[in-house]
């Protein structure tokens, strides 16, 4: 055996080795809230932003593609040694493929993906999710679409089309002076900027993404106004380590809700209010529609807009996307998949509740 397919040998055993003590750590939620997500992730979080994140583009983007030339051509590579029966150079490209897969997944975990295990917020903010009942959700429910209807009266969302870049600035300023839930989340960086190319990611039905490897979090520009403050907000919570998607959404509507800015404080009124009617047609379909009936014609007409937008991209990719992340989500952690972005709805209310002295 020569001395480089020792090494390649070497390295395969070192990452399965990884492998085995980070599934160990994944079953210790309470280790890795104090000593990963509250300590390492803390510190470690300066580092990408001190190479990644004052350069004003996507390095996230150009990594991501980069990674994938170089898998396809090892996978050429390693088709056509098969092609040609020469047996010692296909193991060569096929364990430097598994070697690759392995050093990114395990980078990934150390980098970020740890985060998926720890405590939930439910806990860190003492909220108590496990014993809500319907007519409290109802209540709630009913007071955000009023709220919705009333701030949608005050704005006019065409004013803020051409105003990302403003909106970007100001919410990360927001989010630096907010202190909600700065027990447990990282300030090390705090900062979103868009893809290289926002029209590409529409067609992926994304709008709005965190890379674990850069730390950047990116929001698709190409997408109407009325979502980019909930979305800005939504990926900065992963940037300040937070895996779950709807403690994200928890986090960007906590923080909106009492922005003084009214625009701002639509958006994630109105993101909610269609979580919450969404979450309801699934236990009580007629229900639903009795409450969506309440929403203003401005509001449906606002919501109208946006689907019709993100319908012009609709189509295989978008699909194929949403197969790949539904099954990333599922292994990490989130056994409901995407539908785990609904699940905001149980903070929300037990948020309320709690604000109003229930138990």
């Amino acid at each position: 055996m020569m001395k480089r397919d020792k090494i390649a040998v070497f390295i395969f055993g070192s990452f399965i080795s990884l492998l085995c003590v980070l599934s160990l750590i994944e079953s210790r939620s309470l280790w890795i809230e104090e000593f990963y997500a509250r300590g390492f992730y803390r510190f470690y979080g300066h580092i990408p932003k001190f190479i990644f994140g004052y350069i004003p583009f996507s390095i996230g983007d150009i990594f991501y593609a980069f990674t994938v030339i170089v898998l396809l051509y090892w996978l050429v590579k390693l088709i056509r040694k098969l092609w040609c029966k020469k047996w010692s150079d296909t193991c060569r490209a096929f364990l430097f493929i598994v070697n690759l897969f392995l050093g990114l997944y395990i980078f990934f975990y150390i980098s970020w993906g740890l985060n998926y295990y720890r405590k939930p917020i439910s806990v860190n903010a003492k909220l108590q999710v496990d014993s809500l009942r319907l007519a409290d959700y109802l209540m709630v429910l009913d007071e955000y679409l009023d709220s919705t209807n009333a701030l949608r009266e005050q704005v006019d969302p065409a004013q803020w089309g051409q105003r990302k870049d403003h909106m970007r600035e100001d919410l990360a300023t927001w989010v630096k002076k907010d202190t909600t839930f700065s027990s447990f989340l990282s300030s090390s960086q705090i900062n979103a900027k868009s893809p290289l190319n926002s029209v590409v990611v529409s067609y992926f039905g994304v709008s709005g993404y965190f890379n674990p490897f850069t730390h950047e979090a990116q929001v698709n520009y190409a997408m109407p106004a009325l979502s980019f403050p909930f979305t800005y907000v939504h990926e900065l919570a992963h940037q300040q380590g937070v895996g779950f998607e709807d403690e994200a959404n928890f986090i960007a509507f906590v923080r909106l809700q009492h922005h003084p800015q009214s625009f701002y404080r639509y958006s994630a009124y109105l993101q909610t209010s269609l979580y919450m009617l969404g979450e309801l047609r699934g236990m009580y379909p007629d229900l639903s529609k009795e409450y969506q009936t309440r929403l203003s014609k401005l509001v449906l007409a606002d919501v109208a807009a946006e689907r019709l937008f993100w319908s012009d991209y609709t189509g295989w990719i978008n699909d194929l996307m949403g197969l790949f992340y539904n099954q990333y989500l599922t292994h990490n952690n989130q056994k409901e998949g995407i539908a785990r972005y609904d699940r905001m709805t149980r903070l929300v209310l037990a948020y309320e509740l709690k604000k109003r002295g229930c138990h």
